[in-house]
């Protein structure tokens, strides 16, 4: 059995976009990035099977339907720019980065990261913290994250773990004009929105399926969009 917690909000789907509303909004995101720069998207799978209680749900796939609309994706943004994908290497999440590349015309193979998840970058000892996503709903797990001065057990630190995400994420901004999509779970893309914004995850809506953050550098300084609100990460955490 895989040993690495990777939890998610119960009601998974609400709040996802149709592939059609997906591809809207990251273009529109899109069309702030410098010309010629790159971009990364740290996005949060798509839709899947129910997860049974009790269980981590490593092994649940994504619906026919969560293919479909990742697909759909895929073959948007590729109109408008050459894609890179690195997924978090839990199925759903691989699935969802597969049909992504499937749907752009790419034989690239995908690449998995353990920071994106499988433990993700907020866990730091998985068998520690393993029964907390059993015994806690993932949204107090992301609450007490954001919330907490001591990180709860198996956990790092959280702007430890941000730190992580946004190194991650950032090193391949260069200027060849790329869209890099890294592909992750609801917990983690969550508590890198919220730390950013220095708020709650309750303020910054919890991400449903294929919603994510945009991340460009412009003038030396990493922008950010997240649902129509825009900012520097600089301004925001420093």
């Amino acid at each position: 059995d895989d040993p690495y917690p990777i939890g998610e909000f119960g009601h998974q789907g609400e709040g996802s976009l149709t592939a059609l509303d997906s591809t809207a909004s990251i273009l529109e995101q899109l069309v702030m990035v410098p010309e010629g720069a790159d971009a990364s998207l740290v996005i949060r799978h798509a839709e899947r099977e129910d997860i049974l209680a009790g269980t981590f749900g490593h092994d649940v796939n994504l619906t026919a339907e969560g293919t479909q609309a990742t697909e759909q994706l895929g073959s948007g943004l590729s109109q408008y720019r050459a894609l890179t994908v690195v997924s978090s290497p839990v199925p759903r999440c691989v699935q969802t980065a597969q049909a992504m590349l499937r749907g752009a015309g790419s034989a690239d193979q995908v690449a998995t990261e353990l920071r994106l998840g499988g433990p993700g970058a907020f866990v730091v000892d998985a068998e520690t913290a393993g029964p907390l996503f059993l015994e806690l709903p993932i949204p107090e797990i992301a609450c007490r994250q954001l919330r907490d001065e001591t990180p709860l057990p198996g956990m790092r630190p959280t702007p430890e773990g941000v730190e992580i995400l946004l190194n991650l994420v950032t090193s391949p901004l260069h200027k060849e004009g790329r869209l890099h999509v890294f592909v992750t779970h609801d917990i983690v893309l969550s508590v890198f929105v919220a730390s950013i914004f220095r708020s709650s995850v309750e303020e910054t809506e919890w991400p449903g399926y294929l919603e994510g953050m945009l991340l460009w550098c412009d003038k030396g300084r990493v922008q950010f969009s997240w649902k129509g609100r825009n900012g520097d990460v600089a301004q925001l955490t420093g």
